[in-house]
């Protein structure tokens, strides 16, 4: 499933195709594997995680509870 990660201060979140993998690092520093490609994210930058198979919405509108493609987990 693809992935995005919200950036502080950022309107666009970062998105990962299906083959990413990402893990948590001591610190609360959050790594993303894509392809040759890591991407380290520092928790001072970093807000949040989503996965799903879509876009998910604003989080105004996720107010009503998880998105259907997150509720299985």
């Amino acid at each position: 499933m693809a992935f995005w990660v919200q950036i502080r201060g950022r309107d666009e979140d970062e998105e990962f195709p299906d083959a990413a993998s990402y893990e948590i690092l001591e610190g609360g520093v959050l790594k993303v594997s894509s392809g040759d490609n890591v991407h380290l994210y520092s928790p001072a930058h970093w807000q949040e995680l989503l996965i799903g198979t879509r876009r998910e919405a604003p989080a105004d509108e996720l107010a009503g509870g998880v998105g259907d493609d997150l509720r299985w987990q």
